[in-house]
């Protein structure tokens, strides 16, 4: 009679032992869950931020342009000199960024998102 007694018992702990398991598992796989929705929101966040300084940027530099081209044109004699002046030195600028692109653009985003990711 007590070979059944002990068979049960030893039934309930497993079956605790199991349904601790699975909520193991499931709170882990919440906890996966809501640590990769913190990271991407946190690299959301990043771009949006570096996108709006961007968009800043970028404004302040073609008024800058078409200011600095309107001065060289009206000393130069000729506003489309000061125009052509100006469109050499973004071409230039341009290359320069495509050469060094990698050091400049696509290491340091790589590292951006890799140290989010990981941490």
């Amino acid at each position: 009679m007590r070979y059944p007694m002990a068979v049960q018992t030893e039934s309930r702990i497993i079956d605790s032992l199991v349904e601790q398991i699975s909520d193991y598992g499931d709170t882990r796989i919440e906890i996966l869950k809501l640590s990769a929705v913190e990271k991407a929101s946190e690299l959301i966040s990043i771009a949006s931020v570096r996108a709006a300084i961007y968009l800043i940027a970028s404004g302040t530099i073609l008024f800058l342009a078409i200011a600095i081209a309107l001065f060289l044109g009206e000393w130069l004699g000729r506003y489309s000199y000061g125009f052509f002046i100006v469109s050499i030195a973004f071409v230039l600028t341009g290359l320069l960024v495509y050469v060094w692109r990698d050091n400049w653009i696509r290491d340091p985003v790589a590292r951006l998102v890799i140290t989010k990711a990981l941490r």
